[in-house]
């Protein structure tokens, strides 16, 4: 096999409407596929024309023309009878036949003899246009667009592939990108709602609000969309205010406040602005009224706080700040070493920043702004001055004058504290020492005890023992008359001391009865 005569096959692409903004318009039937080709040589009819020539074939049949046929005006008779073109694959020549028939041509060479034949002699790309030629379209449609139709009126919508027709009144109007949150189609709106947002659309009046993270389809020409309002928590800078105090304190007031959107359908019925945004289309997500209406009431309820803080009876904010940071160094610890809170004195706290006041300030705004489902999380003054320069210059004397004063309170209540904390371990210790020697004393006199109870126990092990061998003894003894002499004998001799004198009066042979046996009596 040649390589001129191999060829690539490429595999079939499948087309597949498999995104959310796909889905919802198959889900009510919109999507037209009757007109979509698998094949690039689909989209032709039997009418339309082949290719049927090649180069040399042409180079042939002008030669003919311009020697043999006709000599000298050979040449333009020939571009008076013949069409010639070339087509590149994927690309399509228009014609127009002697009945008006509106004819393709296929890619390939073309020579054709027919003075009636009309084309403008120029291939198109069916890839990268929509090529309209009389009563034939042939439209291709990308993944990620949609192509949009009317049929006698009626809204025809072409999911991404190759589609070709012939019909009078099929027309093929425009394509329309899918990556726009709002696309109108017609009588048909879809409509992409990002999570964190809600959109507000209209039909036929009533209000009808689309939840986020979804793709919509509003179905009819009366059901329009209004505008998108976001539900992300909002943080904003209210304006300066000057307010006065309980005290008729003048003070120049800078704050925050944070607050969100509870309920959508509430703030979109009863505040948000709708209507005027139903002119342009395109995706908005304005809700500068909405804003407006939370800033006043915020600014409101804050200025009602202030009215009731008598500034004058508290220290400046830096006082009160010193204060806080001079108390938080004493510590109290227990026996067991872990601290033990302080109940002595409490720094005084500067009104304009009290967080029960403050919290009392936004119930306030609340009472008001659920009512067009506003939630208002926190009001924070950033800042609070007297506008009056005097009195913030005697604030700050007075506060320097009690910051030194309360300071040289908690020094001596600190060294108060060390005393009794290095008394309270002196005590601790002697405690302990003589709980110590106690426990030593109690050991050492059960030890002596114990040996003295070991020491009975010994002699007394000891005297059992000598009187059972005595009695051993004896019995062994006894056993043998001449072994019980011998003891007698023993006997008699341990009992006569080197210091004792006998004397007897009887004869000489009477020594051996004193000897041999116990005497009865004896004298001295």
């Amino acid at each position: 096999m040649n390589d001129k005569d191999k060829s690539v096959v490429l595999p079939a692409i499948a087309v597949g409407e498999d995104t959310p903004a796909y889905r919802v318009m198959q889900s009510y039937g919109l999507l037209n596929t009757l007109f979509r080709k698998d094949d690039f040589m689909d989209i032709f009819q039997s009418m339309d024309i082949d290719p049927k020539s090649n180069h040399s074939k042409t180079l042939l049949k002008r030669f003919q023309w311009g020697v043999y046929w006709t000599p000298g005006c050979g040449l333009i008779l020939y571009k008076y009878f013949n069409t010639e073109i070339t087509v590149p694959p994927g690309h399509v020549c228009c014609f127009i036949d002697n009945e008006n028939n509106y004819l393709f041509g296929k890619p390939g060479v073309h020579n054709i003899t027919d003075p009636f034949l009309k084309s403008d002699l120029e291939s198109y790309n069916v890839a990268s246009n929509v090529i309209k030629h009389g009563n034939r379209t042939i439209a291709t449609v990308p993944q990620g667009k949609l192509g949009y139709g009317t049929d006698r009126g009626n809204p025809v919508l072409f999911p991404p592939g190759l589609h070709s027709w012939m019909s009078e009144t099929l027309e093929y109007e425009r394509t329309f990108d899918l990556d726009d949150h709002c696309i109108q189609l017609g009588p048909y709106t879809i409509v992409t709602v990002d999570e964190g947002y809600a959109a507000i659309t209209q039909d036929n009046g009533k209000q009808v609000i689309l939840e986020g993270g979804k793709t919509h389809l509003l179905t009819h020409q009366k059901w329009s969309f209004e505008k998108f309002i976001t539900l992300k928590i909002q943080t904003d800078e209210l304006e300066r205010i000057k307010a006065a105090s309980a005290d008729n304190v003048i003070m120049s007031v800078n704050s925050t406040v944070v607050w969100r959107i509870k309920d959508v359908k509430i703030a979109a019925t009863m505040a948000a602005e709708t209507m005027g945004s139903s002119v342009d289309i395109e995706a908005s997500a304005d809700i500068s009224k909405l804003r407006r209406d939370v800033l006043k009431q915020a600014i409101a309820s804050l200025a009602g706080f202030i009215g009731s803080v008598n500034y004058s009876d508290s220290f400046h904010v830096a006082a009160a700040a010193q204060r806080r940071l001079e108390t938080a160094d004493v510590v109290i610890v227990a026996d067991d070493g872990a601290p033990v809170p302080s109940h002595g004195h409490k720094a005084a706290e500067n009104p304009m920043f009290d967080v029960d006041g403050m919290s009392e300030a936004v119930s306030h705004a609340n009472q008001i702004t659920s009512k067009f489902g506003i939630e208002i999380c926190s009001i924070n003054i950033i800042s609070a001055n007297p506008v009056d320069d005097i009195l913030t210059a005697s604030l700050a004397t007075g506060a320097v004058a009690s910051a030194e004063a309360l300071q040289a309170e908690t020094q001596a209540r600190g060294m108060a504290k060390a005393l009794k904390i290095d008394a309270d371990a002196r005590a601790i210790a002697l405690k302990i020492t003589s709980s110590s020697q106690a426990e030593a004393e109690v050991i050492k006199a059960k030890a002596e005890a114990d040996s003295e109870i070991l020491k009975a126990e010994g002699a007394k092990q000891a005297t059992i023992l000598r009187a059972e061998g005595s009695k051993e003894a004896a019995q062994l003894l006894e056993s043998s008359e001449v072994a019980v002499t011998l003891e007698t004998m023993k006997a008699a001799a341990l009992a006569i001391k080197s210091s004792d004198k006998f004397f007897f009066g009887q004869e000489p042979s009477y020594m051996s009865n004193i000897v041999m046996k116990a005497p009865e009596t004896s004298s001295i």
